[in-house]
């Protein structure tokens, strides 16, 4: 290790200065260095020579670069990446803070609330990944990190990386991909067709570890563990701790299941069950009941003397018919930041609308932008079943969006996000926010909308700042910003003449503009 050590002060003494070394895993030894340009400390992990070697310098690359464009508040962000005499390296940020394999060490077992928001959090940034076509394949509390209470999950498609660009070479450097303890039955008997409902299984083994105080399974060796990960059954969780509640267990147990068909079908909806106390059902058999379900509910109901709580169990909680997102508030407290979030608040109902949800007009919100009215107040003034309002903070080219979803009745939280990125993936916020919500309030969404959903364009964040300029000066309703907002989307068109949006804004902004006093002729 100190001929790796010494290799890398020479090659990377421009870029990187390497203090120490802070830790070793399976794939990766880890230095803390000194970011020279930015002047910042950094986590920088250093492939195994033997491993490296194994699979070459430009497939490894080539694959790693994926995992850079992952931008979500639970994933530690890739900075870097590279070679170095040969060695490969990637550069994380160092996070403050411990593992989640510390914590388990020096607490045992974690409380039961902790431990669902933990792997609520994980599910989170793997649905993000996975509809990304990213898997992560090496989930265990070793590389999922705690800062200030906020899980991370580390090392996100190195795995892959590392898979995808060795492919069967990886056999003979006699390392293998994932931890036995938390392996999916598929991935540990060496099965090529590992996919999302793996990072499932491995999930569900963490947080039956940190309820139970060990994983599943555990053996005198590798050969001992992957037998009973592959032949048994885990022992029943509330046959160890008897106060996880019943929905929890069946939650685990489903995504354990040695089948990948019997899992969830993606970690949103394993988050999805660790919170619903009614029912252990597939999410996509709990949607409303069709007329002729709700007949039979009705007299199903009517046997029992509980209609109501029949038809609550049913549709997973209270129908939201009809949404209302308040104006944002601007976290960055610079007013020359309000027409950004004044255009992430009209995207998102834009958005929201577009999916054929019922949700009150941006003109309509405006009046409750600085309003002392209640949740309950605006919500019976707009006849709407919930309200959802956020803030939103730019930082340079980054952005975070922050969100909640309010039941006007208790004015409780029914749901809650942040979600960050780069300005250039703004759309993806936007898609990923609208999918969620439609997700929490039960809405189906037919192919052609997942697809849409599925594909956002990344923009030109110079085009996209002079679009949302020129919405902002559009909605001021002068002939002056009338003026103004043209001016900005042909700003917007300038920046990138390949953007329909930037040639809609201008279309639009001429179309207004002539409902004015009348314009030049040219």
């Amino acid at each position: 290790m100190s001929d790796v050590l010494d290799r890398l002060t020479t090659s990377l003494s421009d870029r990187y200065a390497i203090e120490r070394q802070l830790g070793a895993g399976g794939m990766a030894a880890v230095y803390l260095a000194r970011d020279l340009k930015h002047d910042r400390n950094v986590a920088l992990k250093v492939v195994h020579p033997e491993l490296a070697a194994a699979i070459g310098t430009e497939r490894f690359l080539n694959e790693i670069r994926v995992t850079a464009n992952l931008h979500h508040p639970h994933i530690v962000q890739l900075y870097d990446s590279g070679e170095a005499d040969g060695l490969l390296y990637y550069v994380m940020p160092v996070v403050e803070g411990e593992t989640l394999r510390d914590k388990l060490t020096r607490e045992g077992q974690l409380e039961i609330d902790e431990s669902v928001a933990i792997a609520r959090a994980v599910a989170e940034a793997l649905d993000y990944a996975h509809r990304r076509d990213v898997i992560h394949r090496d989930i265990k509390p070793e590389n999922i990190l705690l800062q200030e209470g906020t899980p991370l999950l580390a090392d996100f498609g190195i795995a892959i990386a590392v898979s995808r660009a060795a492919g069967e070479r990886i056999t003979a450097t006699g390392l293998s991909l994932g931890t036995p303890s938390y392996m999916s039955p598929e991935q540990a008997t060496g099965g090529r067709d590992v996919d999302a409902r793996s990072d499932i299984y491995a999930l569900g083994s963490v947080l039956y570890e940190m309820l139970a105080g060990d994983p599943p399974f555990l053996g005198s060796n590798v050969q001992a563990v992957i037998a009973k990960v592959v032949g048994e059954r885990p022992v029943k969780l509330r046959t160890i701790r008897d106060t996880v509640p019943a929905h929890i267990e069946a939650a685990v147990d489903r995504a354990l299941a040695k089948v990948p068909a019997d899992r969830f079908g993606t970690a949103k909806d394993f988050s999805w069950a660790l919170t619903d106390t009614t029912a252990t059902l597939p999410r996509s058999t709990r949607r409303k009941p069709t007329i002729r379900g709700a007949l039979v509910g009705a007299a199903a109901a009517l046997v029992i003397g509980a209609a109501g709580w029949f038809a609550s169990t049913l549709t997973g909680g209270p129908s939201v018919e009809r949404l209302a997102v308040l104006p944002l508030t601007n976290l960055a407290g610079d007013s020359e930041q309000d027409y950004l979030v004044a255009g992430v608040h009209e995207a998102l109902i834009s958005e929201l609308a577009r999916l054929g949800i019922s949700v009150i007009a941006r003109t309509s919100m405006a009046q409750y932008g600085n309003t002392d009215k209640s949740i309950p107040d605006i919500a019976n003034e707009l006849k709407v079943d919930a309200v959802i309002e956020g803030s939103v903070f730019r930082d340079g080219d980054s952005l975070e969006i922050n969100v909640r979803m309010i039941d006007p009745d208790t004015e409780e939280d029914m749901w809650r996000q942040l979600y960050g990125g780069k300005l250039d993936n703004v759309v993806v916020l936007y898609r990923d926010l609208t999918r969620d919500v439609a997700d929490e309030i039960r809405v189906n969404l037919d192919p052609e909308m997942q697809a849409r959903l599925s594909q956002a364009p990344q923009v030109t964040p110079e085009s996209y700042e002079a679009y949302l300029r020129g919405m902002h000066h559009l909605n001021k309703s002068t002939p002056e910003d009338f003026e103004k907002a043209v001016e900005y989307f042909h700003e917007a068109v300038d920046k990138n003449p390949g953007d329909p949006m930037a040639y809609a804004g201008l279309a639009l902004g001429y179309v207004t503009l002539g409902h004015g006093p009348a314009p030049p002729p040219d």
